[in-house]
């Protein structure tokens, strides 16, 4: 497990320093209220056998790895066991384990731990192994009825594209998605330092 928690920032992505000003529009800022709320009691009421699956959508820079992170701490204080990680990463590491050996346990990791966090999906380099991996992944925990959560920058359209239709499917018909819009908020804070 080790090697999965070191890639997670939890203390600097709290729900305490998540900051609502950044959603200056009125309607953004109430879904952003919306999806904040939804967090926090996602973690509340987190059980790795019923929480649901969550999918976050939307451009670059709008919080969906802050609160993810927020939602992992949280979990791991409440003595559950997430793994966390960018999808380039998680598929490289069930990638050498099937093709050299190293790593022996990450996939079995990934499809048992109680809750899955897979970050930026679509940053990866796209192969036919990403894919497949993506499909398993998906499928086997959805199966178990195991939560996980997804974030990415791309499009349902897009992840039809890119991955197959069956894999748009399985999170049209069992994530709840939430789209993040608005301003990137890094550029926001260098723009008004």
């Amino acid at each position: 497990l080790s090697e999965f928690t070191k890639e997670m920032p939890l203390n600097d992505c709290k729900f305490e320093n998540f900051d609502l000003k950044y959603y200056s529009d009125k309607d953004n800022n109430r879904r952003m209220t919306a999806i904040l709320k939804l967090c926090k009691e996602y973690v509340i009421n987190f059980n790795p056998n019923s929480s649901p699956n969550l999918l976050f959508m939307g451009a670059s820079g709008l919080g969906k790895t802050h609160l993810t992170l927020a939602i992992v701490s949280g979990v791991i204080e409440k003595g559950f066991t997430p793994i966390y990680g960018p999808c380039e990463n998680l598929f490289s590491l069930i990638e050498k384990e099937k093709f050299t050996g190293e790593n022996k346990g990450s996939y079995e990791a990934m499809i048992n731990c109680d809750l899955l966090v897979l970050d930026d999906l679509g940053a990866e380099m796209p192969s036919a192994f990403s894919k497949a991996a993506l499909y398993n992944l998906v499928n086997t925990r959805m199966l178990s009825k195991k939560p996980t959560i997804i974030n990415t920058n791309l499009t349902m359209k897009e992840i039809a594209e890119r991955y197959s239709e069956r894999v748009a499917s399985r999170l049209i018909g069992n994530y709840e998605c939430n789209k993040f819009l608005g301003a990137d908020i890094r550029q926001q804070k260098i723009l008004n330092k």
